[in-house]
């Protein structure tokens, strides 16, 4: 039987890519990625999200294209999938994948392939349960192989359900979810507090007046419990510093060599 796995990321993509080719499954089995990030931005449709994405989060040209054609593939691929393909979605326990597994449910609750999904941070208490992840896409070829037992088939009503909550998820207005043992809207600026509190630990802690804007949304990050995008960190950032609570020195285009500053106000 034929495999279809969907991915949540590129890095997710790429390691199941090397763990078929390293196991001899390219004949029967193929790679899909959702190139998007379900956690922020609006939903309720393509052409409000591209707007939100372009205006806050996407700068560049060539990624705001690349975007529309990865989208226009997905929707391409998925129309032409046979029946006789399975369909094995790769997720973990965060707002991101699980808002993208209730997309894809929606994807293919009309189409008569057979859906499964491997909750990775549930399979890994079983089989690696010191190894804590916040995206699957942190997950080595080898650990992806060791989880593929762990792949459960959805029911039609388990898909019907998934479905349904992607409905109602796309249709709230929120621009930030968090996973919270459980998908949480909240207001935008929900991370402001702990971003501050983190800049001003750091410039504590490293006695600093000046510091590597990279590092700081690694720490912030970090601090998360939830998967969130550097992109959306940085959203938040530049805010702040309108706010007047930071500063900032150098090109903000470039994480590696911009500087941060805290003031305090």
């Amino acid at each position: 039987m034929a495999i279809l796995h969907i991915t949540f990321s590129l890095a997710t993509q790429g390691s199941m890519k090397l763990a078929i080719r390293q196991h001899l499954l390219q004949r029967n089995e193929s790679v899909l990625s959702v190139h998007d990030d379900f956690s922020i931005g609006p939903l309720h449709s393509l052409e409000e999200r591209i707007v939100w994405l372009n205006t806050h989060i996407i700068k560049d040209n060539e990624d705001q294209q690349l975007y529309v054609d990865t989208y226009e593939s997905w929707k391409k691929k998925i129309a032409e999938l046979p029946c006789d393909v399975d369909v094995w979605v790769w997720y973990s326990q965060n707002t991101h994948e699980q808002i993208g597994l209730r997309y894809v449910m929606s994807e293919f609750i009309h189409k008569c392939s057979m859906v499964y999904g491997i909750d990775a941070t549930d399979g890994l208490k079983h089989i690696q349960s010191h190894l804590d992840i916040r995206h699957t896409g942190e997950l080595s070829s080898d650990m992806l192989m060791k989880l593929r037992p762990c792949a459960k088939r959805f029911s039609v009503q388990e898909c019907q359900q998934l479905a349904k909550e992607w409905e109602d998820i796309k249709e709230h207005s929120s621009r930030l979810r968090l996973w919270k043992a459980g998908i949480v809207h909240v207001e935008e600026d929900a991370l402001d507090t702990l971003i501050i509190a983190t800049v001003k630990a750091m410039h504590a802690q490293q006695n600093e007046e000046w510091l590597l804007l990279m590092p700081m949304i690694s720490t912030i990050s970090a601090a998360l419990d939830d998967y969130i995008s550097d992109e959306f960190i940085m959203k938040r950032i530049m805010t702040i510093m309108e706010q007047g609570f930071i500063q900032i020195e150098g090109d903000v285009m470039d994480f590696h060599s911009c500087r941060v500053k805290y003031i305090d106000v």
